[in-house]
């Protein structure tokens, strides 16, 4: 049965650990970069569960769009206006084409910098990190899991570590986030698991 998907997008520099590089039954690994559609990557999750039936988790590793908020003239710890991930990117006007995966993955694990960032003011607009990844739960049928401010990482191994800012929970019935301390499993659990 497989249980774990990553979803890497090449443009976040760094190496999967070792355990990663091959093909494992409960984990598979799926990369785009600036060039790949998400559609390629949408068929090869439908592929999986097809095959294997609905995965525990979707780990997405990949750059948000953070550093900025050109809404409110800021530089600094704020986000939310997407992420880079795929030739499309998932922005607020987009985020519905991950219809596609709906019900096949129970949880969706962010690893991007301020995804989930919606700065006082920002509410309704396309910097509102909660709205999208809210509207990703939604079209997804998966709670989500993403943070607040910009995530840092190991690069030779992706172990993003403790979540900076506050992680939030993203239900798939559409209710306001959660505040939570960890996913449900973490990258560095599956990692463990292959070491």
């Amino acid at each position: 049965m497989s249980e774990y998907i990553i979803l890497r997008d090449t443009r976040l520099h760094g190496t999967l650990p070792n355990a990663f590089t091959a093909w494992w039954n409960n984990l598979n690994i799926i990369t785009t970069s600036g060039s790949t559609p998400l559609r390629n990557a949408f068929r090869s999750i439908n592929d999986l569960y097809r095959e294997h039936g609905r995965m525990h988790t979707l780990f997405i590793l990949c750059h948000g769009f953070a550093g900025q908020s050109e809404r409110l003239g800021v530089c600094g710890d704020v986000g939310g206006q997407g992420l880079q991930l795929g030739r499309e990117t998932v922005l607020h006007d987009n985020v519905s084409l991950w219809e596609q995966i709906q019900g096949t993955v129970d949880n969706i694990v962010v690893y991007a910098c301020a995804a989930s960032n919606t700065e006082a003011g920002n509410e309704f607009t396309r910097e509102d990190g909660r709205y999208l990844m809210g509207a990703l739960a939604i079209h997804t049928n998966a709670t989500v899991y993403a943070a607040n401010r910009i995530q840092w990482y190991n690069a030779s191994n992706f172990d993003f570590g403790r979540w900076e800012g506050q992680l939030y929970r993203f239900s798939s019935s559409g209710y306001d986030p959660r505040p939570v301390s960890h996913p449900p499993v973490e990258l560095r659990d599956v990692a463990s698991v292959f070491a």
